[in-house]
């Protein structure tokens, strides 16, 4: 499948909600919305905003791109390029977006996934649309993975005693973005603040003996989320009795995700695994992850998660169970037969799991 395979597929499940919702027409301008249905494409001038400056709207026959004369010609020609979308364009300093969109469609009965006037909001189950990647996205999926999972064993390489936990987010950033990689999020601790807090947000907090860092990487609108641990010296007793706890409750968890499994049925027995190894209330304490593609999470795993959440073929699904000090966290494909960990890499020190007679890799803490 092409590119312009890849977007008539994306517009054809668009138009079947347009039907089921009795809509004439949906605007497209937010940058995770705007990067799926064009394949990539990306709408964003400021970096910490989830509206884009650009917009696609999709009635039931038309596909038109609609943005101002300034961004026109970069989206036209970096963004869209062999897409079958028309074009209409307004001018920067006159409020013509909402005319412009009425215009194209003939009729105010449109939803928009940002705020209009006069025009409707797009309700969220909008987003279902988008769980079951398409061919071309499960291999930019990959990439994205292969690329983000050796940035990260070559900075657990390069991580020393005496850098502080900005350093290695400054690593981080660096190596992601000389990729064309986004770092939507950076965590790092060392030494005690890995304990002490699930979401430590980097400090100059000095490296002693242990590193966490973490990071959400973005490419093409795909979130990819993955976690390591760096130890100088042989870890303690305690530390290793927890990560053979958490790389078995997460290798039970990828297992038990397989297409057409509830969501609740995974949850379930993954708070049982966590009582069988010693640590019953620890999923208290950090939301346990869940299903991913161009939003960190679509969906997290609660014990109230409707059961009418279900995993799909062709998902991608980020789970991060964690102990006191200790995580595991990797991407993982739901495909038809197996599933697939994409942000594994051979260069960094695995551990096998045997889950039912299946061999599962999850990342060792890497010990220098």
């Amino acid at each position: 499948m092409d590119k312009k395979g890849e977007f008539e597929v994306k517009v054809k499940r668009t138009r079947r909600y347009l039907q089921e919702k009795g809509l004439d027409g949906v605007y497209l301008k937010r940058r995770c919305n705007f990067t799926w249905i064009t394949c990539g494409g990306d709408n964003r001038i400021v970096d910490h905003s989830e509206d884009g400056w650009s917009g696609v709207l999709i009635t039931k026959k038309k596909a038109v791109l609609i943005t101002d004369n300034t961004e026109m010609p970069r989206i036209v020609d970096e963004e869209i390029k062999g897409l079958p979308l028309k074009t209409c364009e307004y001018t920067w300093y006159k409020a013509e977006l909402q005319d412009s969109i009425a215009k194209v469609c003939g009729s105010n009965n449109i939803a928009c996934d940002i705020e209009i006037p006069g025009l409707k909001r797009l309700q969220q189950d909008f987003d279902r649309i988008q769980y079951q990647l398409t061919e071309p996205e499960l291999d930019r999926f990959r990439d994205l993975g292969r690329l983000t999972s050796k940035v990260f064993t070559k900075i657990g390489g390069g991580i020393e005693p005496g850098m502080t936990e900005l350093d290695v987010a400054a690593m981080i950033s660096y190596e992601l973005i000389r990729l064309n990689i986004k770092p939507h999020l950076i965590l790092a601790a060392a030494d005690r603040r890995i304990s002490d807090y699930r979401h430590p947000i980097p400090t100059m907090h000095k490296i002693s003996n242990y590193v966490m860092y973490v990071t959400v990487a973005v490419k093409w609108g795909l979130n990819l989320s993955i976690t390591r641990f760096v130890h100088f010296g042989e870890p303690s007793a305690e530390l290793k009795k927890k990560h053979n706890a958490i790389v078995n409750i997460d290798a039970r968890l990828i297992h038990n995700t397989r297409p057409g499994s509830k969501i609740t049925d995974i949850f379930r027995q993954h708070r049982e695994n966590f009582a069988q190894y010693g640590y019953p209330d620890e999923w208290k304490n950090l939301h346990q992850g869940g299903s991913a593609s161009y939003r960190i999470r679509d969906v997290k795993a609660t014990p109230d998660t409707p059961a009418s959440e279900v995993v799909l073929e062709n998902q991608a699904y980020a789970w991060n169970p964690s102990i006191a000090g200790i995580k595991s966290e990797d991407t993982i494909l739901v495909l038809k037969d197996k599933n697939e960990i994409i942000s594994e890499d051979t260069g960094w020190p695995l551990v096998e799991v045997d889950v039912d007679g299946k061999k599962i890799k999850r990342p060792d803490i890497l010990i220098k």
